[in-house]
């Protein structure tokens, strides 16, 4: 696997981390733990349309990102629901 396809994932950790480490703190409504949060959603959308256009297997970099951005929205919402202390 070449080290470009392992962006998203670690923005994945990085949020999975921000959440281990504000969520003991923040109480509803705090922006200053939610915004950063709210960020990673489209910053993996955005790398995996990256890598669309500079890998030359675009078959493999839609199923990769199509599959990746479904189990991490998951992910995202379960993480945002945790930081804010809200449910949906």
């Amino acid at each position: 696997m070449r080290t470009r396809y392992l962006s998203p994932i670690f923005l994945d950790i990085l949020l999975i981390l921000w959440t281990l480490i504000v969520s003991p703190y923040s109480k509803y409504g705090d922006d200053w733990a939610i915004i950063p949060a709210i960020i990673f959603l489209p910053t993996v959308i955005i790398s995996h349309i990256v890598l669309l256009f500079i890998d030359k297997h675009k078959l493999r970099c839609l199923l990769y990102g199509g599959i990746h951005i479904m189990a991490i929205f998951y992910l995202w919402i379960y993480c945002l629901m945790k930081i804010s202390k809200d449910s949906l």
